[in-house]
């Protein structure tokens, strides 16, 4: 059924120029027509206090928690010059991706969430730590994005661990470009849009068709695009790349 509506459509993606290239390739293999414009930059969080605060974390956890593949390339940029990671520290992922990026620059995954999600991971791990019963309480760090959600970290805390929360980098609407791209030009059918960045970034950089349909990831972005005159057509139920399709379709 997907593939069936999808083909031929062609479809913009917003996100940062990695993440719009995984959705590209994904949404190829159901047969639309994607096209990438990253409404996005993406930057490490380079000050003193944020890498002091990182390794001292790191230090004393017992597990790392990655919220993207990102976060991984960032941690490993504000611990470079350290002595390696504590032998007896995990390393828990969010999907393959991220998994791919802890292992790259940072030596090792212990854990891999099933479900694509920081949420997803969190009852992961929680689960995993029920059985058999830890001795003593375990020490997480999440290191995420400055607009990270923190229900992981709530979770993880209802569940008994002890969880700092880091702000290893952030997302920013790419600056304004001198001329905007015309995508009715581009025979843009529909618009992808997974956060309020992506909203004012897709604006500072491109004129939509009136008849294009924009599609967002959740309620924030949608109240995001709606604030910035946009008619949002579609939302989806579950913050994740299938959770937008069955919102397109």
């Amino acid at each position: 059924m997907i593939r069936r509506k999808l083909a031929g459509r062609r479809i913009l993606v917003t996100r940062a120029a990695d993440d719009a290239a995984r959705w590209a390739a994904r949404l190829t293999a159901v047969g639309a027509q994607p096209l990438t414009l990253p409404c996005l930059v993406c930057e490490p969080i380079g000050d003193e206090a944020t890498v002091h605060r990182l390794r001292d974390a790191i230090a004393a956890a017992d597990w790392l928690l990655l919220t993207s593949a990102r976060g991984a390339q960032a941690v490993a940029q504000l611990l470079r010059g350290v002595t390696p990671l504590p032998v007896g520290l995990r390393i828990a992922a969010v999907g393959p991706a991220s998994a791919r990026a802890a292992t790259t620059h940072l030596g090792r995954v212990d854990l891999v969430a099933r479900e694509n999600t920081a949420l997803g991971l969190a009852g992961q791990l929680a689960a995993a730590l029920r059985e058999p019963a830890s001795t003593g309480q375990v020490r997480a760090v999440i290191a995420a994005a400055a607009t990270g959600s923190d229900d992981a970290a709530a979770l993880l805390s209802a569940a008994g661990l002890a969880v700092t929360q880091v702000a290893v980098y952030r997302t920013v609407p790419a600056p304004a470009a001198r001329t905007k791209r015309d995508l009715a030009a581009d025979g843009v059918e529909i618009v992808l849009l997974a956060s309020p960045s992506a909203v004012t970034g897709l604006l500072r950089l491109a004129v939509l068709p009136a008849s294009a349909r924009v599609i967002t990831i959740g309620p924030t972005t949608s109240t995001a695009a709606t604030a910035a005159g946009l008619v949002v057509a579609g939302e989806a139920k579950r913050p994740t790349f299938d959770g937008i399709l069955e919102a397109i379709v």
